[in-house]
């Protein structure tokens, strides 16, 4: 099953500590063009928001309406590659505010 750019999907994601992480959902942030030559897809970290908020990070607008559960952000200091088989399942996509800010970001880091 293919995914696309702005889907919110469930990964285990690595702690930076070390190899142990936890299942969490992530924003799929790359293109189709990633997937279709290497097979893999770039995902940030969504984290909730009573993780604490850190420099950079989006905070989600209307988590509920995209398929989470409780106030996050969108971490892109945490970025991860991904293929098909480490994805558990699609959980929504963000909202068109919320591209338009992780668009900028990545275009502030990654220009």
């Amino acid at each position: 099953m293919g995914f696309s750019r702005w889907d919110i999907v469930a990964v285990h994601f690595p702690y930076i500590e070390g190899y142990e992480g936890k299942r969490r959902p992530a924003l799929i942030v790359s293109s189709e063009a990633l997937h279709r030559t290497h097979s893999l897809y770039w995902a940030a970290m969504i984290s909730s928001a009573d993780a604490g908020k850190r420099p950079d990070d989006i905070v989600v607008t209307s988590p509920e309406k995209v398929g989470l559960d409780v106030r996050c952000a969108i971490r892109l200091s945490r970025l991860m590659a991904l293929s098909d088989r480490q994805i558990a399942r699609r959980i929504g996509a963000i909202l068109p505010k919320d591209r338009a800010a992780v668009a900028a970001l990545l275009r502030k880091y990654a220009p």
